[in-house]
């Protein structure tokens, strides 16, 4: 009976024993759960990684977007104060010239330049809007240009050049002009005469428009990025202007 009872106490403790063992080992992760565990948590970082980069990147656009506007709107002010200032000879004191009669110095020209492949609006005009650089207090009739350059990162850029006079016969750019706007994709001016009737170009000193001058201009302004772009229009009615339909 002892043995047998010894026996049997034995065989339950080495039971119990085993019992024990696969207890303890159930609260512990096999390979294959740490493994599935590593990757629901791969696919949790990143899909919250992606919201946040999405958060960054709409952040980043609205940023951006705000600063073509300012830009964009600063630039149009500024073309607005000068052409609202423009200066131009009027009749009676207006002579048309004769062949050998030199050009007026007052003048309205804009013309279509070719700039980095594409076409853009040029234009050159004389205005009581002159704006003083490095401290100079000087007033008066300046001769202002817009022009678009391209820079080394293949980008375009739309310059103010501002001159007092005398005016030099030939325009020259310059590395010192002012910005008026970055980031430029289309910059187009339409002129509109007396009667409404609208030009791509316009030169006061042409016979073909009678000697005259615009009585609206309007601007047309794309400013952006390969992501986002933005256009900007409006129309300037010119204070002062030439009539064309004048006889000799």
């Amino acid at each position: 009976m002892e043995r047998t009872i010894n026996s049997g106490r034995t065989a339950f403790i080495r039971t119990n024993s085993v019992t024990r063992c696969r207890e303890s080992g159930g609260h512990g992760f096999t390979l294959i759960e740490i493994l599935v565990a590593i990757f629901i948590l791969a696919i949790v970082t990143s899909l919250i990684m992606g919201v946040f980069d999405g958060i960054y990147g709409s952040a980043e656009r609205i940023n951006l977007g705000t600063d073509l506007h300012e830009m964009a709107n600063a630039c149009l002010n500024r073309m607005t104060k000068d052409l609202e200032s423009i200066h131009v000879t009027v009749y009676p004191r207006y002579k048309r010239p004769d062949i050998d009669d030199e050009p007026e110095i007052y003048h309205i020209k804009g013309e279509k330049h070719s700039t980095g492949g594409q076409s853009f609006s040029w234009l050159r005009f004389t205005s009581m809007a002159h704006l003083p650089f490095n401290h100079q207090v000087q007033e008066g009739i300046a001769e202002i240009v817009y022009y678009v350059q391209q820079t080394r990162e293949n980008e375009f850029i739309l310059r103010r050049s501002d001159t007092l006079y005398p005016f030099p016969e030939e325009f020259e750019e310059r590395e010192t002009d002012p910005i008026l706007c970055e980031h430029l994709k289309r910059f187009e001016l339409v002129y509109f005469d007396i009667k409404g009737r609208e030009y791509e170009e316009w030169d006061s000193e042409s016979d073909e428009l009678e000697f005259g001058t615009p009585r609206t201009i309007g601007i047309e302004l794309e400013v952006g990025t390969e992501e986002i772009s933005y256009t900007f229009q409006t129309r300037v009615a010119v204070p002062v202007y030439r009539y064309q339909e004048v006889k000799r």
